[in-house]
């Protein structure tokens, strides 16, 4: 028998292929599996599930040299889906992309896995690529917001805004400043929260400090009668001195200071602001993200946020009305961005001249009691040009009105209705006595031929700005009353001799052929600067 050496085995069809003359070239070894596998890694944004409920991502990393196309990430547990997003279109290799997340079911403490599923170019089906994800404990859903991360800020006490997520009930909290070692720098004891807006204020003996801090959040979820807490980290820095918010006078002012250089925006990117009676606020600032987002306290409530905004890049400058608000379908909040592009402009100024209010029940027929509006004036200034020397500076003042009567004072007028027939005298109208000042009343009435007005009932004289659109022109008037019709859909801002202003949101709609279609929103701010 004749013995053939393993080495110079050849199959039946390989023999064939010689004989007639076919070359027989050997495949790469991996050019069949390919198509098997996946070329990325996944990860979610945190390993906290009451980090998921403000913002929940998947990271996508696509290896380099490799190409996905419509990905779709899950998040699963035991056969049940609590995460999922996609994302349409070919991810590119070498990048980390991201994610948005739905959340379909409560997440907590355990493992998970997550799933992702898409097609690699050059292959016909989809393959999953799976990893796994472990959550840990739910942090308690409230989130503290400095008004300023400058010491000078911070001087007596520092002050954070307490913001609920998702609106939740939170009972007595803790609210502790610890400095880099773990001791304990402030610390105060909020007995009921009740949801209510609140600004905690931790006593310090002169001024705050330079340095890393860490804010501990120890309170009681109601909904659940589970003790939670939360951790911060915040880093102040040297300088301030003008955020102390006056809250003694007829006009509670809060001044929000964002400032940080040198590239390093972590701790000091974010600020935080109430807008009394109807919710929460936050000025982010940093090379991701920035803007002003609102989350309003009562679900059952419209609330808006009407800017004229003015963005300028140097060779190129915007201005334009703006309106942002949550109402039926809109989501948990709403924002309004500093920036123009995604990615953000390298270079940005700008100002946001604004006005927060409450417009009673959704859809409801209005001539209700209504929150005071919280005015807001923001200007703001970034360099992200290059990023070892990335800087960004915000100023912002919001202003609300107390019951007191000491000057600086703030006033307000407001009109609801929706439908015509709710269109009565009493709602169309809405008049207040400002001290020093006298009446300012405002009128929306109803039809293609109903007044519409502000009239401030004085001798003093003043400018009228009205702005709609992307438009603005003003008005002189020399001595009073002053008049000036509401615009449609835009803003007033009279600024009177005695000193005064006057900011206005007016949005109506009354020649609709259907009564019940047409409406008016009307919000007035009368405050001393």
């Amino acid at each position: 028998m004749l013995s053939v050496p393993r080495t110079f085995s050849l199959t039946v069809s390989a023999m064939v292929a010689i004989f007639l003359g076919v070359a027989v070239f050997a495949a790469p070894a991996t050019a069949g599996n390919k198509c098997k596998r996946l070329p990325l890694s996944v990860k979610v944004s945190s390993h906290d599930p009451t980090a998921l409920l403000e913002k929940a991502q998947a990271w996508v990393y696509v290896r380099k040299n490799g190409k996905v196309h419509s990905a779709r990430v899950k998040v699963v547990r035991r056969g049940k889906v609590y995460l999922k997003g996609k994302i349409t279109g070919r991810l590119a290799g070498g990048r980390t992309s991201i994610v948005r997340l739905k959340r379909i079911r409560s997440i907590d403490r355990g493992k998970y896995r997550i799933k992702v599923t898409g097609r690699r170019s050059g292959c016909k089906k989809r393959r999953t690529r799976s990893s796994n994800w472990r959550f840990k404990t739910p942090s308690l859903r409230l989130r503290a917001l400095p008004y300023s991360t400058k010491v000078r800020d911070n001087a007596g006490n520092v002050r954070f805004t307490l913001m609920p997520i998702r609106r939740a009930a939170i009972g007595r909290v803790t609210v502790t400043l610890l400095n880099s070692k773990g001791a304990t720098v402030a610390q105060q004891v909020i007995a009921n929260h009740e949801g209510k807006q609140i600004v905690a204020e931790l006593p310090i003996a002169g001024v705050l400090a330079p340095g890393e801090y860490r804010v501990r959040l120890y309170g009681q979820e109601l909904d659940k009668s589970a003790y939670r807490k939360s951790v911060q980290k915040f880093r102040f820095t040297s300088g301030g001195g003008g955020a102390k918010p006056i809250t003694t006078t007829g006009e509670q002012i809060q001044k929000v200071t964002i400032d940080w250089s040198g590239g390093s925006s972590a701790g000091r990117s974010t600020g935080g602001f109430i807008a009394p009676g109807i919710g929460y606020g936050e000025i982010v600032c940093n090379e991701n993200q920035q803007w002003i987002r609102f989350y309003p306290s009562n679900g059952g409530r419209e609330a808006a946020m009407m800017n004229w905004t003015y963005k300028n890049w140097g060779t190129y400058s915007e201005k334009a009305l703006r309106e942002a608000k949550y109402a039926r379908g809109t989501g948990p909040d709403f924002r309004e961005g500093l920036n123009k592009f995604g990615p953000p402009e390298k270079y940005s100024t700008g100002a946001f001249q604004g006005i927060i209010s409450d417009r009673g029940p959704i859809e409801g027929p209005g001539g209700t009691s209504l929150a005071p509006p919280t005015s807001l004036d923001m200007d703001w200034e970034w360099d992200f040009s290059d990023s070892k020397k990335a800087r960004c500076h915000v100023n912002a003042t919001f202003r609300t009105e107390t019951d007191l009567e000491t000057k600086p004072v703030a006033r307000s007028a407001q009109i609801v209705w929706r439908r015509e027939l709710n269109a009565t005298e009493k709602n169309a109208s809405s008049t207040v006595n400002v001290p020093g000042l006298g009446n300012v009343q405002v009128v929306c009435e109803a039809g293609p031929t109903g007044d519409r007005r502000l009239t401030i009932d004085n001798p003093t004289g003043g400018k009228i700005t009205t702005r709609e659109g992307s438009d603005d022109f003003a008005v002189t008037q020399k001595t009073g009353p002053l008049a000036s019709k509401l615009p449609n859909n835009g803003m007033l801002f009279l600024q009177l001799n005695t000193g005064e202003r006057i900011l206005v949101s007016s949005r109506w709609k009354v020649n609709d052929p259907n009564p019940d279609e047409n409406w008016c929103v009307v919000s007035a701010q009368i405050y001393s600067p």
